[in-house]
């Protein structure tokens, strides 16, 4: 709104000082006003009277004191506006002359201009009214004369029209007022009475809050303390009730246990008086938890109603490291021990009985290995230390029970080592056994073989090789676990068990071998002859090659016949030293087997030759066909892409330069049918190379044909941006393009000697460069236009102070309640009245061109 004001204003002060060069007409003020005039509703050129506009406003001048001029024009004027006559007779009213209506004050009253004829309206509020009601231009032509005089104006009610202005315009300032008095109410209401009390209120409730708090901690930390003092009284007692107990236990136990008739010694006399130690250190340290008892119950009972520093150094007592009964350790070191002496004997007979019965049982199992033909003397130190070990234990059981418990466990530990070796020997010897086993099958299938007539005896091949080393390996595995070394029998079985079965692969692949010597041994023998058969058609097809063709065409395969003669020489001598090498005189049916698969892969690399020089002379009789058809085609396609960009506007140079490329390749090729013996391989390449350079001229010529576009596109966007840029005009200032419009130049130049490319990006720097001149030219317009308001702004305030040092207004005071305005508190200061040289010095100072005018 104030921007607008602002622009307002600067149209104003053109207008006044057009006005300045133009003296007003007397002709366009209703006439008949001198300074004795106390009309406040002027009328000419028209016979209605205005007597409802005359009464709304001496009305609004009886309850408010705000007068107002109404001006009304029968017809302003050829070239004048209800908006210029206003202006006029204000100008021309702030002059004291005879033209002055009496009491007339341009900085408080309201003018308002109709021209009936015009159908035009025009109203100015002063400056104060203005600022305190918000009456601004806008406001009055949308909220006054939009909504109260236009509706009366269009059914010709002028009358009525000025006079609903009038109301309408003081129901809006009183409105306003009424807002502000009572925002101005409403907030002394909050600083005196609703801040206040609500300060009360939440220190209140804050008082009260910290006390609810604090009693709920209190009652908290006193629950804990007491809870946690609970639960050490509780095991305080428990602690002194174990102690009693087990001093009443170490006291009874010689006297009560009929197995401690014989008097202790050794370690069954040191864990008892051990016992007897750690109760009485015990006992002192029940003590010192007394006195933490004594100490926790005496803070718990000094806390006040609302503290809780009593009952925090409680807790943490509690939590502390001495106040922390050792029940564990006292079970540990007094109840345990207690109950290992209650049960020594009867356990240490126990353990005898279970020691002598697995000494019974390994001997036996010792014993039986020498039915396996095993020797069991590597056991014999394990049975005699554990049975030494029971004898002692047998000695002092009754007098120190304790040492011969801890003896007969190590004896069993150690019995059961041996036990964990026993199983392990017979087990390696079980796998001993089953290894010879399968070597005298092995064997037996060996010798049975061999009655048949097979003599499987090829070297490398011999299945009785590998039984008689599975029998070796299993001699050592006896002699190792006669000695005790069970690890390394394994590791000797383990050899036995693989030679036992590589002998049966080998017997099994011998007989496979000689199956498929039968099988393939006829195949071969065929496959040779055909062979052999095919060399006089491969002969031919060479010599048709070297009198039809090019040398360069086949000379990669001008030896394959000897190649080819050569792998039939070795394939007809390894055909022959198979059945040599299988016969029932040798029987070596693997190296026969080998002699066979090489001859196989011999044939197969012989065919390869053969049909290479078949296939060669395939392929260039297929060319001698299909070339020329294929050429002729390339040839009329090379062509139309001529044509085709000879048609076009512009040059396509890379375009034209692959298409004469394929031409080029299509006479190279045509000529090198033409001979008398053609390589028609190289010819189909130089096709091939024809062909994918026309088809690159053709993506060629289109590439080029979309750049065109798009750059030719870039340079008329380019040109009508600068041409925007150049037509801006603001404040003095317009844009500089003359560096953009050099860049589009070169960008055109680009484009014509088809360098779409640089012509493009010629184009979008043009294009920034028109933009930051834009820019540029915008901000400086921007700053100057800044300048020119501050300093209409500083004039102003010069102005308004200069006023207030003569004591002129503008009259709106800011007070308690609100804002006041006029009328002047200092026009008797001033004398005179309202009509001398100080009402018109005041109307100077605080006259506003801020006109609202409305066509209806």
């Amino acid at each position: 709104m104030r921007s607008n004001r602002s622009g307002s204003r600067l149209w104003v002060i053109a207008a006044l000082l057009a006005l300045a060069t133009v003296a007003p007409s007397r002709a366009d003020v209703p006439p008949g006003i001198t300074p004795t005039d106390t009309r406040r509703v002027f009328v000419a050129g028209t016979t209605d009277s205005f007597d409802k506009a005359t009464a709304a406003v001496e009305a609004a001048k009886r309850a408010t004191g705000r007068d107002y001029r109404v001006v009304v024009i029968g017809n302003a004027g050829e070239g004048q506006s209800a908006r210029t006559l206003l202006e006029t007779l204000v100008d021309r009213w702030r002059q004291a002359g005879a033209d002055q209506p009496a009491g007339y004050d341009p900085a408080g009253d309201v003018t308002i201009v109709l021209d009936v004829k015009g159908r035009t309206i025009a109203m100015r509020a002063p400056w104060a009214l203005e600022v305190s009601s918000g009456l601004d231009p806008q406001t009055i032509e949308a909220e006054l004369i939009e909504k109260a005089f236009v509706p009366n104006a269009k059914d010709g009610l002028y009358d009525d029209g000025i006079a609903a202005l009038v109301e309408a315009t003081e129901g809006w300032v009183k409105d306003r007022q009424d807002r502000t008095l009572a925002r101005v109410e409403a907030a002394r209401v909050f600083r005196t009475r609703t801040l206040p009390l609500t300060i009360l209120g939440l220190g209140a409730f804050a008082a009260i809050t910290a006390f609810f708090v604090q009693r709920s901690r209190h009652e908290h930390r006193m629950f804990e303390a007491r809870q946690k003092l609970a639960a050490f009284k509780q095991e305080v007692v428990a602690l002194s009730d174990l102690l009693d107990a087990q001093q009443e236990r170490h006291r009874l136990l010689p006297h009560t246990d009929a197995d401690f008739k014989t008097p202790m010694q050794g370690q069954t006399r040191s864990a008892y008086d051990a016992v007897q130690g750690a109760i009485r250190r015990y006992r002192e340290r029940w003590l010192g938890l007394m006195d933490v008892w004594e100490k926790a119950q005496s803070r718990v009972d000094s806390e006040w109603f609302l503290g809780t520093a009593a009952a925090d150094d409680c807790i943490r007592l509690l939590d502390s490291a001495e106040a922390r009964p050792p029940l564990a350790d006292v079970a540990g070191e007094c109840r345990a021990p207690l109950d290992v002496l209650e049960q020594a004997h009867e356990t240490s007979r126990a353990l005898a009985d279970t020691l002598d019965t697995g000494i019974a049982g390994a001997t036996s199992r010792i014993e039986k290995l020498a039915t396996r033909g095993r020797s069991g003397a590597a056991f014999q130190a394990a049975t005699a230390a554990a049975s030494r070990a029971l004898v002692l234990a047998r000695h002092d059981l009754e007098s120190d029970p304790v040492e011969a418990r801890g003896r007969l466990e190590g004896a069993l530990a150690g019995l059961e080592t041996l036990t964990d070796r026993l199983d392990a020997f017979e087990a390696a010897d079980d796998r001993r056994h089953a290894a010879a086993t399968a070597a005298d099958e092995a064997e037996q299938k060996i010798r049975a073989k061999r009655a048949e007539g097979w003599l499987l005896a090829e070297p490398g091949a011999d299945p009785m090789a590998h039984v008689a080393k599975a029998r070796e390996h299993g001699t050592l595995a006896a002699q190792l676990l006669d000695a005790g070394e069970t690890a390394g029998a394994v590791a000797h079985v383990e050899h036995a068990e693989r030679h036992a079965a590589e002998a049966l692969a080998i017997l099994e692949s011998v007989v496979a071998a000689k199956a498929k010597i039968d099988e393939m041994l006829p195949g071969a023998v065929t496959r040779l002859e055909a062979l052999a058969g095919r060399r006089a058609a491969t002969v031919r097809a060479l010599e048709h090659l070297s009198g039809a063709y090019a040398e360069s065409s086949w000379a990669d395969l001008a030896d394959n016949i000897a190649k080819a003669d050569e792998g039939l020489e070795r394939i007809r001598r390894m055909i022959a030293e198979a059945p040599d090498a299988a016969a029932p005189t040798a029987q070596h049916y693997f190296k026969a087997l080998a002699l066979l698969e090489e001859a196989v892969r011999q044939e197969t690399w012989v065919e390869g030759c053969q049909t290479a020089v078949t296939d060669r002379r395939q392929e260039l009789d297929g060319l001698r066909a299909s070339l020329p058809p294929r050429a002729a085609t390339s040839g009329r396609r090379i062509k139309d892409l001529a044509d085709q960009l000879e048609q076009q506007r512009t040059d396509r140079a890379r375009a034209n330069e692959h298409c004469r490329e394929a031409g080029r390749l299509v006479e190279l090729a045509e000529r090198g049918m033409a001979a008398a013996r053609p390589d028609l391989r190289a010819s189909a390449r130089v096709l091939d190379a024809a062909d994918a350079a026309a088809a690159r001229a053709a993506e060629l010529a289109s590439e080029d044909e979309r750049l065109a576009r798009q750059a030719f596109a870039e340079m008329e966007e380019t040109d009508s941006l600068i041409r925007r840029a150049a037509a801006w005009y603001a404040e003095g200032i317009s844009a500089d393009v003359r560096a953009a419009t050099a860049t589009l130049e070169e960008a055109k130049a680009f484009f014509t000697r088809q360098r779409y490319e640089d012509s493009i990006k010629s184009s979008a720097e043009a294009a920034a460069a028109a933009r930051e001149a834009y820019t540029a030219a915008t901000a400086e317009a921007e700053r100057r236009r800044q300048r020119r308001v501050q300093e209409v702004q500083r004039r102003q305030m010069q102005d308004a102070f200069e006023r207030m040092s003569r004591g002129a207004g503008p009259w709106v005071i800011s007070l308690p309640r609100g804002t006041f305005t006029g009328p002047d508190p200092w026009r008797s200061m001033i004398g005179g009245g309202g009509f001398g040289g100080g009402s018109s010095r005041s109307a100077g100072g605080s006259w506003s061109r801020d006109v609202a005018e409305v066509k209806f």
